[in-house]
């Protein structure tokens, strides 16, 4: 793959998962309720996740994510860097269109049976942020990726 993107700033966040939790102001609704349990789920079976944090630069952000082997998130940056990179990611679409994003054989999407009551609404209501299951994106999660991390697990449960 030829990137277009910049060189990263090195940073020394990295891991398995990367965990995009927050979507900014202008769409609260992006910002899933199960963001922690999901990180708690995932490092039960030996998985080293991050939660992205706020960067001064775009490339330590672009660092951060190229230094996973998922992205797991909503509709944002770190899923546009990831696709970007070929990052496998998972992205939960509670309230924008996931017919925008071409997920190029590498994301996952999973969207909410709620879409099309908050679909483009840009206010909070906590069911938005409820309606996708922390079951779903754990599958997800796993699924994106490497097969040896699949059979890790199922030898955990």
């Amino acid at each position: 793959m030829v990137s277009v993107l910049p060189q990263p700033s090195e940073t020394q966040l990295a891991g398995d998962v990367a965990i995009a939790s927050e979507a900014g102001p202008v769409w609260p609704m992006k910002n899933w309720a199960y963001y922690i349990e999901l990180k708690k789920r995932l490092e039960s079976h030996g998985l080293v996740v991050n939660v992205l944090p706020k960067r001064s630069s775009l490339l330590e952000h672009l660092a951060d994510v190229q230094n996973h082997r998922c992205v797991v998130g909503g509709d944002s940056l770190p899923m546009h860097f990831a696709l970007g990179t070929g990052i496998p990611c998972v992205t939960l679409f509670t309230c924008t269109s996931p017919w925008e994003i071409y997920g190029y054989g590498i994301q996952t999407k999973i969207i909410s049976p709620l879409l099309e009551q908050f679909f483009y609404k840009r206010g909070y209501d906590a069911r938005a942020t409820t309606a996708i299951t922390l079951e779903q994106v754990e599958s997800a999660a796993f699924a994106r990726l490497e097969p040896s991390t699949a059979r890790a697990r199922t030898s955990c449960e």
